[in-house]
C-alpha cells in the first residue's frame, strides 16, 4: 500500500516541478519580448574638425565650426561636439558668436540648438545660458535656462530671453532682474560726444 502512495506523491512532485520550469521559461520569453533592447542609432557619417556653412544670395548667413560631428540619415540632424557658431545678421552684417559643449545643427531647416556651457556675444552684449536656439528663418535667438545678458552699462538675468536679430529687440521672461550701471552710462555718453 505504501508503494502506490509513494508513486502518487512522486508523480505530483514531478508534475509540480515540470509546471514550475515551464512557467519560468514562459515568463523569461515574455519578459524579453516586453522589454525590447534599445539600440542606439549608429551614425552614418562621423567627422572631426569640420565647418558647416549656410548661405543665401551669395552671402554667408552662418557658419559652425566643431571638433567632431555625427550625422544620421534617418534623423537628418548633425550632432556636434564643441560647436562655435558665427551668424551674420542685419544690413550691417553684425556677428553673433556663440560656443558651447554640444549641439545639433539642421542645415535644411536653418536651425540650431546648442547646449551646456554656452557663452557668446552679439555686439556689445555678452550672452550666457543653458540652451541656445537659433532659428534662421524667423531671424530670432532664444536663450533658455540660467540666462545672463550683459554689456558695460547693463546686466540682466532671466529664465528665457528672445532676441529679434532684425530689430535687435530683446524680450525677457521668468524671474527677470536687471541692473543699470550709471557710471558706465555716463562714460558711454562722453564717448559719443567726442
Amino acid at each position: 500500500m505504501r508503494k502506490p502512495l509513494l508513486y502518487l506523491v512522486l508523480i505530483f512532485v514531478l508534475g509540480l516541478a515540470i509546471g514550475l520550469v515551464v512557467n519560468e521559461r514562459r515568463d523569461v520569453r515574455n519578459g524579453a519580448a516586453e522589454r525590447p533592447v534599445a539600440k542606439t542609432a549608429e551614425p552614418d557619417v562621423l567627422a572631426e574638425d569640420l565647418e558647416f556653412v549656410q548661405g543665401a544670395d551669395g552671402k554667408v548667413l552662418w557658419r559652425v565650426r566643431a571638433k567632431s560631428a555625427q550625422y544620421s540619415v534617418d534623423q537628418r540632424i548633425v550632432q556636434v561636439l564643441r560647436p562655435q557658431l558665427s551668424a551674420y545678421v542685419g544690413a550691417d552684417r553684425q556677428e553673433v558668436f556663440v560656443k558651447s559643449d554640444t549641439g545639433e545643427v539642421n542645415q535644411q531647416g536653418n536651425t540650431m540648438t546648442l547646449r551646456d556651457n554656452i557663452t557668446g556675444r552679439f555686439g556689445e552684449f555678452v550672452l550666457t545660458s543653458d540652451v541656445f536656439d537659433y532659428i534662421g528663418a524667423m531671424k530670432k535667438i532664444y536663450l533658455k535656462g540660467r540666462v545672463g545678458v550683459t554689456r558695460p552699462d547693463f546686466s540682466m538675468n532671466a529664465t528665457t530671453v528672445e532676441i529679434n536679430l532684425d530689430t535687435r529687440e530683446l524680450t525677457a521672461a521668468g524671474g527677470v532682474t536687471a541692473e543699470l550701471t550709471p557710471a558706465a552710462l555716463g562714460s558711454l555718453r562722453k564717448e559719443k560726444v567726442k
